[in-house]
Parts: structure tokens; C-alpha cells; sequence
């Protein structure tokens, strides 16, 4: 009974990964479509590319966290 407590489950679908994966294809999508069609000043889509990086880069450093 001891061993099966101990065995890791492997069992499901890696849902976390494609939450993360679908949501960093998201800003990654708005990100291009903002850069290429907005009227905005470039210096201003710029910050907000840049913000929208950094969230994603947040993302997949949270999937990299070991799992206890």
C-alpha cells in the first residue's frame, strides 16, 4: 500500500500547459495584429508589446517551477 502512495500519477491531460500555450498564442496574436494595424504612435505600441512580452515570458517561467 505504501508504493502506490509514492508512485507519481500519470494519468490526464497536461491541461496547465495548454492553458499556457494557448494563452501565450493569444497575446503573441494581439501583440502582431496591435503592431501592424494600429494608428497608434510606434513609441507607445511599442510599451505595450513590451508589456505584453514580459507576461508571457512570466507564463512560461511559471510552467518551469518544479512541481512537489
Amino acid at each position: 500500500m505504501e508504493q502506490k502512495q509514492n508512485m507519481p500519477m500519470e494519468a490526464g491531460w497536461p491541461w496547465k500547459d495548454l492553458i499556457g500555450f494557448i494563452l501565450c498564442i493569444l497575446l503573441t496574436a494581439f501583440s502582431l495584429g496591435g503592431a501592424l494595424y494600429s494608428s497608434y504612435d510606434h513609441k507607445f505600441v511599442l510599451y505595450i508589446l513590451t508589456g505584453f512580452s514580459f507576461v508571457q515570458a512570466m507564463i512560461q517561467l511559471y510552467k518551469l517551477q518544479p512541481q512537489d
